[in-house]
């Protein structure tokens, strides 16, 4: 599933999380983020793409940690480190981890969403974006988490 952000009908806000990265943000609905961490040590992985940091421990499960700028083949002088984690709910069915977590250059925060407050923006995208936006201002991304998923899916995260 591509992650699109339906915004509510009729007088009616969908509340999504602005993600600040290296050189962008994401917009996502904030129904795909279970819960935002400050920076913890993350368990480095033997074999694991560059784009994957390792393994954070998280109420009892093993997450991956994905740098989304690496992923999405952008560098952006980006590093291994970051100020936050965001653990995202899996959307694909059948995953054999239910969560991912990226690590962002800074703290997320919550946008309520009306109809007509995003406007397409124009940019050359990566990889792992579906679309780029605009909301006033700003220009945010909107990630492909099928994209994502499929990345993660074809890793191995066995010791």
């Amino acid at each position: 599933m591509t992650a699109a952000v339906a915004v509510a009908r009729d007088g009616e806000e969908l509340a999504c999380v602005l993600i600040p990265l290296q050189g962008t943000q994401l917009l996502l609905p904030s129904v795909c983020v279970a819960e935002i961490l400050p920076w913890r040590r993350v368990k480095p992985l033997e074999n694991a793409p560059d784009w994957c940091l390792g393994l954070l421990g998280w109420r009892g499960e093993a997450v991956p940690v994905v740098r989304f700028e690496w992923l999405n083949q952008r560098d952006l002088g980006a590093t291994a480190s970051a100020r936050c984690l965001v653990v995202m709910n899996r959307t694909g069915a059948g995953a054999t981890l239910p969560f991912y977590a990226l690590a962002t250059d800074g703290l997320p925060r919550l946008v309520q969403l009306a109809d007509g407050d995003l406007e397409d923006s124009e940019c050359d995208l990566g990889p792992a974006e579906s679309r780029a936006v605009r909301l006033g201002t700003e220009t945010a991304v909107i990630p492909d988490l099928e994209f994502i998923e499929e990345r993660l899916g074809a890793v191995s995260f066995e010791p």
